[in-house]
């Protein structure tokens, strides 16, 4: 009987082998673009990172970045006064103290700044820095073409308190938790935040644990739902791109721990800005996934890729405890 059933079974296999194809997908080619990453926040420098698209089946090393960083363009930004051009700075003729600065200020990880040859236009000329409540125009030229973008530096959103609370997910867990916020938004609809933090207290070597702020994914918000409300938020403890911190891949993952201390900075800015951040974290969040839908970040550049930002920045400091 066992013998008759497996007799019955293989037209059945030989159907199902007989039907497979190898299929080919052919991508459609696309047209290079720019993309760039620019911001501006009170006090501060405007910078701009310039680079370009690479095809999907490009080789990733160092050789393949450093290439993807655009030299010699033309930048320029106004803030109603008159166009000021903004300096080349390239991260390996620069100082180690130079190169911690240009992290902190880029979000660059410093061990990459070291290794490849990374380019970010920006000045010393105080007439450009940031001012709440002024616009900025950038006009990019480079390799015969001209992006352009405009951007606010809203008035701040200050927080009503920051705290960091225990998660209590793991029984007898008594250090490892997030932070947490209160916010008090204004009654007026259209205000839009972006969460940014980083660990200042110092590891066993000495040296500050996140050299830069890092802004975990989900961390943009607008105020659509909760306009003119009080209410109360968290955030987990975001990561490093590639890193290699033994926290970022055991049970700290996420967490913060009691004896960080936490600098805080809480962010105001424009819808197109939301826009912006909210579909590159839905971006980010949906790589690998096979039923994901694929999701184009919504830029702010005319004639290429990317965003030019002004912060309206809140800044506070937790201690974990």
């Amino acid at each position: 009987m066992k013998r008759a059933h497996f007799l019955l079974m293989l037209p059945v296999v030989a159907l199902l082998v007989g039907c497979e194809k190898e299929i080919t997908v052919e991508l459609p080619e696309t047209p290079e673009q720019f993309v760039v990453e620019g911001v501006i926040e009170p006090g501060l420098p405007p910078y701009v990172i310039l680079t370009r698209t690479q095809s999907y089946f490009d080789p990733i090393d160092q050789n393949a970045l450093a290439n993807s960083y655009v030299r010699g363009a033309l930048v320029t930004v106004d803030n109603g006064d008159g166009p000021v051009v903004l300096d080349q700075l390239c991260s390996t003729s620069l100082t180690d103290e130079q190169r911690a600065l240009f992290a902190e200020v880029t979000g660059i990880d410093p061990a990459l700044l070291s290794s490849v040859d990374i380019c970010v236009y920006s000045t010393a000329n105080t007439a450009i820095f940031g001012e709440v409540g002024r616009t900025y125009r950038l006009r990019v030229e480079a390799e015969g073409k001209v992006l352009t973008s405009v951007t606010k530096i809203n008035n701040p959103v200050a927080l009503d308190s920051v705290w960091f609370q225990l998660a209590l997910q793991r029984p007898d867990d008594d250090s490892l938790g997030y932070a947490w916020g209160t916010l008090t938004d204004p009654d007026t609809t259209g205000n839009c935040y972006r969460w940014m933090a980083r660990r200042i207290s110092r590891d066993e070597d000495g040296n500050v644990e996140d050299p830069t702020f890092i802004s975990p994914l989900g961390n943009t918000f607008e105020d659509k739902y909760v306009n003119g409300l009080t209410f109360d938020f968290s955030f987990i403890r975001g990561r490093q791109f590639y890193s290699d911190q033994p926290e970022d891949s055991n049970e700290e993952a996420g967490f913060y721990k009691v004896g960080d201390t936490i600098a805080v900075k809480f962010v105001s800015i424009g819808f197109n800005e939301h826009e912006f951040y909210t579909s590159y974290d839905e971006n980010v969040g949906s790589q690998g996934d096979l039923f994901g839908t694929p999701v184009n970040a919504r830029s702010n550049i005319e004639g290429g890729l990317g965003i030019w930002a002004g912060w309206g920045v809140y800044a506070d400091t937790i201690i974990c405890q």
